[in-house]
């Protein structure tokens, strides 16, 4: 049975490839870059710091401050100083911004729309369930993957992560300090304080 799960490894990953080769540029710039940060503004109510926005967008830091001067150059987004904190800034999307997000929201849709009515019903349905399916068990997998991380009993060991899956701290007298390169973020988990 292993055998004939890695065959089918062998085949998605190469279904998978195929798919990256006439995708690529179009999914990299949604997801890493403006887009990325956009949907995160979004969600968040419109507004983040760049720290945060960096978190959730799964982009670095340096990253977002990039993405950010785009974007105010195209006026989507403004940058405010924090009315509580005024070392801190806020991110805020922009009345102009959020019409731009809405119009390439409904370009999406409609290609992605027609996408799969050349599916057909069947296969569109079951496509959407399995991805669904998969999301699933990637989410189990990382909080998996993270609780063995965060919760450790050797904390002095460093583990590289894929900057999307960084925590920030985490609770319970642990914290945890990251170290990042453009590919990866390495963690170390420290002890709880006297």
């Amino acid at each position: 049975m292993a055998d004939e799960y890695e065959k089918l490894a062998r085949q998605l990953i190469g279904e998978f490839s195929s798919m990256h080769r006439f995708m690529s540029t179009r999914v990299s710039n949604a997801v890493s870059g403006e887009m990325a940060v956009m949907r995160a503004l979004m969600l968040a109510n419109g507004e983040l710091s760049p720290s945060q926005i960096a978190d959730r967008a799964w982009v670095s830091a340096p990253r977002v401050a990039n993405i950010l001067r785009n974007l105010e150059a195209k006026d989507w987004v403004t940058r405010e100083p924090d009315k509580a904190d005024r070392r801190r800034v806020i991110v805020k999307i922009t009345e102009h911004g959020l019409a731009c997000i809405e119009e390439k929201r409904e370009l999406s849709n409609r290609k992605t729309g027609e996408f799969l009515a050349e599916l057909g019903p069947d296969d569109a349905h079951e496509l959407v369930r399995l991805i669904h399916r998969m999301n699933e068990i990637i989410e189990k997998n990382q909080g998996t993957r993270l609780r063995e991380i965060l919760y450790s009993e050797t904390p002095s060991q460093k583990t590289a992560f894929p900057i999307h899956q960084r925590p920030t701290t985490k609770k319970g007298g642990r914290a945890c300090a990251s170290s990042s390169s453009s590919k990866t973020t390495s963690w170390r988990c420290l002890s709880p304080s006297a």
